[in-house]
């Protein structure tokens, strides 16, 4: 009579190889990095360097800023500034708010500008303020 416990041993083993194929499939995305820029830690999915020129332009551009504002122009990879740190932080609210809020067809895509509209701070109420009434 053959014990049914010599298979266990085979599964175990065809499981176990097959959750590391399955690993390296789930994981290999996160762990591809650009071929291009050093210590790209959140912009990691941007495809060539000009589309990641193209997200610079645009944090650029919304806050007012200049390269310098956010990186050391001598060692662009350096996170010796503030500013490239948080920034990073804001970067993955932005994506988060995109694919968790505006991920339908035809959706308008916030940008940095959409709060910050030129000013390294985001703008938090109307010009004016709010009115202050009996409403």
């Amino acid at each position: 009579m053959v014990k049914k416990g010599w298979l266990v041993f085979p599964v175990l083993v065809a499981m176990g190889l097959g959750g590391l194929s399955i690993h390296d499939k789930v994981y290999a995305k996160q762990e591809e990095k650009p071929k291009f820029g050093k210590n790209l830690q959140v912009l990691t999915f941007v495809k060539s360097k000009e589309e990641l020129k193209g997200w610079m332009r645009m944090i650029k551009t919304s806050l007012g800023v200049d390269c310098d504002y956010c990186h050391n122009t001598d060692n662009f990879a350096s996170d010796a500034k503030p500013p490239k740190r948080v920034a990073r932080v804001m970067i993955k609210m932005l994506l988060t708010i995109r694919q968790d809020y505006f991920s339908f067809p035809n959706a308008p895509q916030p940008t940095c500008y959409t709060c910050h509209q030129g000013h390294k701070k985001p703008i938090n109420e109307p010009s004016g303020g709010f009115p202050k009434g009996d409403d």
